[in-house]
């Protein structure tokens, strides 16, 4: 998780920013509450919903109706034995494009899982752009600026220093 105010990198169990001080616990909640698409995919739950299920069965047992009806094919060609006639070439095409149709219907659920809807996100968003467009208004004060910070700061130890003098006495 990246700090929004100093875009500083912190670790998920931090309360507060090392190097500014803003809460985190809030913003974390925040990003939570937003993204529900990144809880899921941290959970890691990589099951298939059930069409896809379906699809992948389906696309496995076509490919191998393909391949088995194509190596048929192929062996009793080789002994001269065509039991289609001159269809034999033809049937065995067909076998092949079964197959492939199957590769095809085992591959799509597999690349729509991994592809993360890309009609609403054009690109993915860095780690640290994920804190950029958040409601601040949700957060229980205004997060204090480094300026803030560093004023009161200054301010402090001011106060703590000693001033010595360092001209000469003799003077």
């Amino acid at each position: 998780m990246y700090c929004p105010n100093c875009s500083s990198e912190a670790s998920k169990d931090q309360k507060f920013c090392r190097l500014c001080g803003m809460e985190l616990q809030a913003v974390a909640e925040l990003i939570r509450d937003q993204t529900p698409s990144l809880k899921c995919a941290r959970t890691g739950n990589a099951a298939f919903l059930p069409w896809q299920r379906t699809m992948l069965v389906w696309g496995f047992i076509a490919m191998l109706v393909g391949v088995a009806v194509g190596a048929a094919l192929k062996m009793l060609t080789k002994e001269n034995i065509h039991p289609a006639g001159a269809f034999t070439p033809y049937i065995s095409v067909l076998a092949m494009l079964v197959a492939l149709l199957g590769i095809g219907l085992m591959c799509y659920p597999i690349l729509q899982a991994a592809w993360v809807n890309p009609r609403k996100s054009k690109r993915s968003l860095m780690p640290h752009e994920l804190t950029t467009g958040m409601q601040t208004d949700l957060l229980n004060e205004a997060p204090a600026s480094i300026v803030e910070h560093t004023t009161e700061f200054l301010e402090r130890s001011e106060l703590r220093i000693n001033v010595r003098d360092t001209a000469n006495q003799n003077e």
